[in-house]
């Protein structure tokens, strides 16, 4: 069996972060997103935005990421706490490297996040926003329990629990 440990993301995790959001984007959104923002400033942006996110964390933020048995970072997610009074949660990011998809590690970033946001008060309900082009993604929350509940160009879900 695979080991996988989880563990919280600290400041010195913003560049393996920003590295496997880069990687995930430019491998998922190849015919999404801009290829001109995916071969360039996506590298910036990202890092600039994990290095923030990491040294000045908002009250309620949760970063989690997975290494593989030898420590290296494998995956990682983000969420903050009650994010909207209606929805609950939001799960901002979760993304695992490419060769360990298919292996539970996103399954067990989610069920880890949400059980560390119900233990800090979060009255449950977790939503995000995906793509309505990444199949792979929608089918993965929706094996997890999550819900299609609105579309535009990203499809809006609402796992009503969190399998386990």
């Amino acid at each position: 069996m695979l080991q996988i440990k989880l563990r919280p993301a600290a400041e010195r995790d913003a560049h393996l972060i920003a590295a496997i959001h880069v990687a995930s984007w430019r491998d998922t959104y190849a015919t999404t997103l801009s290829p001109d923002f995916l071969s360039g400033p996506i590298e910036v942006e990202l890092l600039d935005l994990w290095i923030m996110r990491l040294r000045d964390p908002v009250p309620g933020q949760v970063v989690q990421v997975a290494e593989n048995e030898d420590g290296a970072g494998i995956g990682f997610i983000c969420a903050f706490c009650n994010a909207d009074s209606e929805w609950g949660s939001i799960i901002d990011n979760l993304h695992v490297i490419q060769n360990w998809r298919g292996h539970g590690v996103g399954a067990r970033l989610l069920r880890s996040t949400a059980s560390l946001l119900e233990s800090r008060g979060a009255p449950g309900g977790l939503y995000l926003w995906v793509f309505s082009s990444n199949g792979a993604a929608l089918r993965f929350y929706e094996r997890l329990g999550g819900k299609v509940v609105g579309q535009m160009c990203r499809a809006f879900l609402r796992p009503t629990a969190v399998a386990s």
